[in-house]
């Protein structure tokens, strides 16, 4: 530890970042073959779209005519393929994330997935199991909510507002909260506060 004044016996107060120096921004942080490699352990490792690889690409400062080469080799190569990757992304976002489907569908689409692909791998969701998620998480913000309210009104407006904003369609939402809200309601067996 170094304490004030001990500057005069040659100790610096700071400590000085190593940095390195001479590095030419204008070349490519990676070869083709090394970002190739790369890219497909990352593959390998979870499912990646084409926009992925594109902003990985782009973050080594790959020149622009080196994507399409290297795009295309994953592909032949099933590294990535944009159907198993929205079908994974489907699973994950509705199971661990709880979000609606068309929050899942703007996520897709803002990673350039095409329509169709988009269509196919949204029709895995089941309306049934969806509801029930909902209906799970809004009677979880019911109980946390509830007493922070002013009133009923206000309680609906923001387990409402939190429910649009997690993708779930404006009739769903409607329907769970009637339910939820009703005074005679039974969470059932299977809830379980946290």
């Amino acid at each position: 530890m170094v304490y004030y004044g001990d500057e005069e016996a040659g100790y610096k107060r700071v400590r000085e970042r190593k940095r390195p120096e001479n590095i030419d921004y204008s070349q490519p942080a990676k070869s083709v073959e090394r970002a190739l490699e790369s890219l497909m352990l990352t593959c390998a490792k979870s499912e990646r779209c084409i926009s992925d690889i594109k902003r990985s690409l782009y973050r080594w400062r790959m020149n622009k005519e080196d994507y399409e080469p290297i795009i295309a080799r994953l592909v032949k190569e099933k590294f990535v393929d944009e159907e198993r990757y929205a079908q994974a992304y489907v699973r994950e976002k509705m199971n661990c994330s709880g979000w609606g489907r068309r929050k899942i569908e703007l996520g897709l689409k803002a990673k350039g997935i095409p329509k169709e692909i988009i269509g196919e791998a949204v029709k895995q969701i089941e309306p049934e199991q969806q509801a029930d998620k909902l209906e799970t998480m809004l009677y979880r913000r019911f109980l946390r909510e509830r007493d922070k309210a002013k009133g009923a009104y206000d309680l609906r407006t923001k387990l409402f507002r939190w429910a649009m904003g997690r993708g779930y369609d404006y009739s769903e939402i409607q329907e769970i909260l009637e339910r939820i809200m009703a005074d005679g309601y039974d969470p059932g067996e299977d809830f379980t506060r946290w």
